[in-house]
């Protein structure tokens, strides 16, 4: 999907309980290693306390969000929430309640669920109905997930990574921010749902034929938003490559070799992986740790079982902000 900067991220924010687990503790406690802990880099992991809830979260990611950005609550023409596992029965008007919460009162609000990728692609769903409705002129995109001290599958096999509670928060504007998006591609695998559900208990998240059939799926995205984006593989001005925040081996796995010449970036070891809010906290990292130079562009990545491999290219620019006009 071709953006060409007729958007922008207008803020990036994650909101992370008090609260850490250390990893390695908790894995020794548990009596088994799995693969991917052999190779993490994650030490210590988010974990919410008493009284931190995904709602709570998910509201101060958003409301700093829109802080950040000066931009109403009341302005926002969609907002979009995604989240994985249920800790409680499924909660079908958590997307209404919080763009009620923060104070948005029109705008349209609904739910998004794809596993690890589901904020990425309520990112790309949120572009492409800004870019077809012109009266949108602000889009939020929140995730989280928080299961507390007691959610041991955290540390398992089945989960596949070191999982960290916390919220993200992106807004996307058309006139506000130091990043414009230039492109955003989507590519899935199906079959990769079947090898994710029949796998034997234990068994690594990708492994065997899934390797080969997503390391494709990876170079035809790549391929596609660069493209997209107006850029050669080895075009000097991508600077970095920020990586989802999982495993080493499932990043080698993965991304080895497949990837244009650029500065790496696995933030997995500051959080583990935060469920469907890993583009968004790297979002976040780009513009507050590692900003573009105006003319610089960043390709970030993200995945999730199913399999869905997301991408997104943004480029540095000059910061614009709309100046608004009192009423007479």
């Amino acid at each position: 999907m071709r953006i060409d900067g007729r958007l922008r991220i207008g803020a990036a924010t994650v909101a992370l309980p008090d609260g850490r687990r250390d990893v390695s503790r908790a894995i020794a406690e548990r009596g088994s290693t799995p693969d991917w802990a052999r190779s993490t880099t994650t030490t210590t992991l988010p974990v919410a306390g008493v009284g931190q809830t995904a709602e709570s979260l998910a509201l101060v990611a958003g409301a700093e969000a829109l802080d950040h950005a000066g931009v109403p609550a009341a302005e926002l023409g969609m907002l979009t929430h995604s989240w994985i596992f249920d800790p409680s029965p499924a909660d079908c008007t958590i997307a209404p309640r919080l763009a009620r919460l923060l104070g948005a009162k029109s705008a349209v609000a609904l739910s998004m669920r794809q596993m690890s990728n589901g904020g990425a692609i309520a990112i790309q769903v949120t572009a492409a109905q800004m870019l077809a409705e012109p009266r949108i002129a602000h889009g939020l995109v929140l995730t989280a997930d928080v299961h507390g001290t007691d959610a041991d599958w955290r540390w398992n096999p089945e989960a596949g990574a070191a999982l960290g509670d916390g919220a993200t928060a992106v807004l996307l504007t058309r006139d506000i921010g130091d990043l414009s998006i230039r492109a955003m591609v989507s590519n899935s695998v199906t079959e990769g749902e079947r090898w994710w559900s029949e796998r034997e208990p234990g068994a690594p998240v990708i492994a065997g034929p899934a390797v080969f059939a997503l390391r494709k799926c990876v170079r035809v995205a790549t391929r596609a938003v660069l493209a997209d984006a107006g850029l050669e593989p080895e075009d000097p001005r991508l600077a970095v490559i920020m990586l989802p925040r999982l495993p080493a081996s499932t990043i080698e796995a993965m991304f080895l070799g497949l990837l244009p010449p650029a500065e790496l970036l696995d933030l997995s070891g500051d959080t583990g992986h935060l469920f469907s809010g890993d583009l968004a906290a790297n979002l976040e990292h780009l513009r507050s740790e590692r900003p573009l130079a105006p003319g610089e562009y960043a390709l970030l990545i993200n995945m999730g079982v199913g399999h869905t491999v997301t991408m997104v290219v943004v480029r540095g620019e000059p910061r614009a902000v709309t100046v608004r006009e009192e009423p007479a």
